[in-house]
Parts: C-alpha cells; structure tokens; sequence
C-alpha cells in the first residue's frame, strides 16, 4: 500500500505542475487515502479522521511545492514531502 501511496502523489506531483492548483491534488489524495481506508477494512469514523490528517498534510505538501516551483527548496520539499505516503 505504500508504494501505491508514494505512485499516487509522484502522479498528483505532474497534475500539479500542469494545474498549478494545489486544492485539487489535496483532495483527491484525500479521496484515495479514505478509499483505500474503508477497502481494506478500517473502521469508518477511523477513516475519516486518517483521511482527514493525510489531507491536510496533503494540502501543505501541495501548496509548499506549488509556491517553491522554481528554486531549489522545491527538491527538499518534494523528497521530505513524500514521507506524507506514510501516513
């Protein structure tokens, strides 16, 4: 599940540099997490709460990268920022 995490925000990573709109890569990483929640088999109220952590972090992540785009902070963000798939 890790890896597809990790797959899923280095995918967001393109639709943002082509969208530049960090809301809609945090909301569907939040969409995926709570799917992904209630498949395989967390409680519902569970799910919720970790999507909503995962979505928050996602939109900070998002946002962050969106606003260094063209300096060189952009690369630490990007590859600290992929510890987010951990959670």
């Amino acid at each position: 599940m890790l890896i597809f995490k990790i797959l899923i925000l280095v995918a967001l990573l393109k639709l943002l540099i082509n969208t530049e709109r960090p809301s809609l890569c945090a909301g569907i990483y939040t969409a995926i997490v709570l799917l992904f929640n209630l498949m395989f088999g967390l409680g519902f109220i569970a799910s919720i709460v970790g999507a909503a952590i995962s979505g928050v972090l996602a939109l900070i992540y998002f946002w962050l990268l969106n606003h260094f785009r063209e300096t060189t902070i952009f690369w630490l963000v990007l590859i600290l920022g992929l510890a987010i798939g951990l959670v």
